[in-house]
C-alpha cells in the first residue's frame, strides 16, 4: 500500500465513507517522534473502537476486507502479526479510520495495573485492554509502556510498535 501525506485533521476523519483504500499508511512527524498509521475498516457489529483501543485483524474478514479489525477479544492474547494498531480516537461499528501502528499514543488499561517501562501485549481484563508481558507471549508483545496506571479504564501512554500493519 501507499504512504501518502495528509493534514492532522483528515488523518482523524471517520466515518461511514471509505476516503481511501484500506491499507493506505501515513507518516506523521510530530513533537513525539515519528508516528505512523494504517486505515483500516471497523468491523464490529455494534461496537465503536474506543481511544486506546488495541485493535486485532477480525478472523472472519474475507479478502476485501482484510483490513477489517475488532478490538481484540477479553482475555485472549493475540500474536503481534494480527495486531495492526491502537485506536487514537473513537471509530464507530461500521465506520473507516486511522490507527496507530508505530509511535507514541494512548492504550487502554483493563483491571490489572501498568508498571512504566514495562512490555505489553494483548488480551486484558477488558475489549482491547493491554496486558502486562508474561513469559512465553515474547510474539506478542506490541509495545512498552511510558508511565504507570492504575486506574481502570483509563489510557495510558506507550511506545507501540504494531507487526500486523
Amino acid at each position: 500500500m501507499p504512504h501518502i501525506a495528509i493534514s492532522g485533521s483528515l488523518l482523524e476523519t471517520v466515518g461511514e465513507t471509505q476516503l481511501f483504500p484500506l491499507g493506505t499508511k501515513v507518516i506523521r512527524d510530530t513533537d513525539d517522534g515519528e508516528k505512523e498509521y494504517v486505515y483500516i475498516f471497523n468491523d464490529e457489529a455494534s461496537v465503536d473502537l474506543a481511544i486506546g483501543a488495541i485493535c486485532c485483524r477480525d478472523p472472519s474478514a474475507t479478502t476485501e476486507t482484510l483490513w477489517g479489525v475488532i478490538q481484540t477479544p477479553i482475555t485472549t492474547f493475540e500474536e503481534a502479526h494480527m495486531i495492526p494498531g491502537v485506536a487514537q480516537w473513537a471509530i464507530p461499528a461500521g465506520s473507516y479510520g486511522f490507527i496507530l501502528t508505530k509511535g507514541k499514543g494512548l492504550v487502554q488499561c483493563g483491571t490489572e495495573d501498568m508498571t512504566a517501562d514495562t512490555p505489553f501485549t494483548s488480551g486484558g481484563s477488558g475489549v482491547g485492554d493491554a496486558l502486562i508481558y508474561a513469559a512465553g507471549a515474547e510474539h506478542g508483545v506490541i509495545g512498552v509502556s511510558l508511565e504507570a496506571e492504575a486506574t481502570d479504564n483509563s489510557t495510558f501512554d506507550a511506545f507501540i510498535n504494531c507487526l500486523g500493519a
